[in-house]
């Protein structure tokens, strides 16, 4: 009996001693450190930060920059200090010649003159009837000469008239001088600024004659079609649709 006592206790002080202990640590604490001044992102100016946005594929969708718009490029003012004069067409009382509305303000003290196709400048010395003669409009006149003025101090005109047949051929688009005529990719300052005014959903360039381009402008409030050098063709409460010859050939340039 004592010896099968003194085994059970021998038996269960081997499995005490067994018994697998629990070792706890200390974890070291963090070590905390600031990031440098010369790499913090604050310290970057925001214009200079890159931003690159990914999608779920690891496509890049931006930064994106936008368009740059290329700036209005103008007919120069001809200048008689620069330039020689042309003949002077025969004065016709029929409306014969078409001419192009221009302020020439701090020119020479003129004003408005009108510059023919030719190069032409005319003065006009008596206020003509009908509407008066706005910078930015393309008209055909009949004139006859005025001899002995002295109404204006005007130096870069080449002969003073007074109107005696006025047609209106295009209205003034509200450019302040003729555009010099370009095919756009992307729409210039002048014609954006347009289609800004207007709310346009998108410009479309179509071929026109001799080489040339018009736009088409669609906004809310209906179409509206200026040719390559400002000027207003059609505007809305009609087909601007109709006055273009060759739908195929059309670029969209614009959508707003």
């Amino acid at each position: 009996m004592n010896k099968l006592l003194y085994f059970f206790l021998l038996l269960a002080l081997l499995i005490g001693c067994g018994s697998p202990k629990v070792v706890t640590t200390k974890e070291a604490p963090a070590i905390i450190t600031e990031p440098s001044l010369s790499t913090a992102p604050d310290s970057i100016p925001a214009d200079q930060q890159e931003v690159t946005l990914q999608g779920d594929e690891g496509e890049i969708l931006g930064p994106f920059l936008p368009p740059a718009i290329p700036e209005t490029i103008y007919e120069p003012y001809l200048r008689r200090a620069e330039t020689n004069a042309p003949s002077l067409p025969f004065p016709d009382n029929s409306c014969h010649i078409a001419v192009e509305v221009r302020n020439y303000d701090g020119v020479d003290g003129c004003g408005i003159l009108l510059e023919s196709d030719e190069g032409n400048l005319f003065l006009v010395g008596a206020t003509p009837r009908g509407d008066p003669l706005e910078a930015g409009t393309r008209i055909s006149i009949g004139y006859e000469f005025m001899k002995n003025y002295e109404g204006s101090t005007c130096g870069n005109a080449d002969a003073v008239i007074r109107i005696t047949c006025m047609r209106l051929l295009r209205v003034s688009s509200g450019v302040a001088r003729p555009v010099v005529c370009e095919s756009y990719d992307r729409p210039s300052r002048w014609l954006l600024d347009l289609a800004v005014g207007v709310g346009a959903t998108y410009i479309t360039r179509y071929p026109w004659d001799d080489g040339r381009f018009v736009y088409l402008i669609e906004s809310p409030s209906g179409q509206y079609l200026y040719d390559c050098r400002g000027y207003l063709i059609c505007k809305p409460r009609k087909n601007c649709l109709g006055f273009i010859k060759d739908f195929s050939s059309g670029v969209l340039i614009y959508e707003g």
